[in-house]
């Protein structure tokens, strides 16, 4: 079988200029892309506010146990203070099932466990109330 190709008017056919102004060019006009050189700081992840938390209850429980090492035990225990403060905060809204949520509860006994430890060794003058 022979096919015989008619001429069609040149409005009716697709030639390959309409095509590339259909789908545009292969190759992007030069400076449409902003690439940074190399060696230079690329936008940092977005963090979401529980993992902020956590990092943050990780630099304040470093902080503490630096004090400790100093013999500092009276703003070990403030700081240890303010690291459970932190993770009762970012406890409140997290769903259990979160992954964030056992390592927070994790933290949160550890750092109990410690508060304690220091009480031990601090002078039993520190535990007197003042007189009023």
């Amino acid at each position: 079988f022979l096919v015989h190709l008619v001429d069609l008017p040149a409005g009716s056919r697709r030639s390959t200029p309409m095509a590339s102004k259909l789908t545009g060019p292969r190759v992007p006009p030069k400076g449409s892309r902003q690439l940074k050189p190399p060696g230079e700081a690329r936008s940092a992840p977005k963090v979401s506010q529980v993992q902020r938390q956590v990092d943050e209850v990780k630099s304040l429980e470093k902080r503490a146990g630096d004090l400790v090492r100093s013999n500092d035990l009276r703003s070990a225990l403030q700081t240890y203070e303010e690291c459970k403060a932190e993770i009762q905060e970012a406890l409140e809204g997290l769903p259990k099932d979160d992954i964030c949520y056992s390592t927070l509860v994790e933290s949160k006994n550890s750092v109990e466990e410690k508060i304690s430890k220091c009480k031990q060794f601090l002078p039993f003058e520190y535990f007197l109330k003042a007189p009023k």
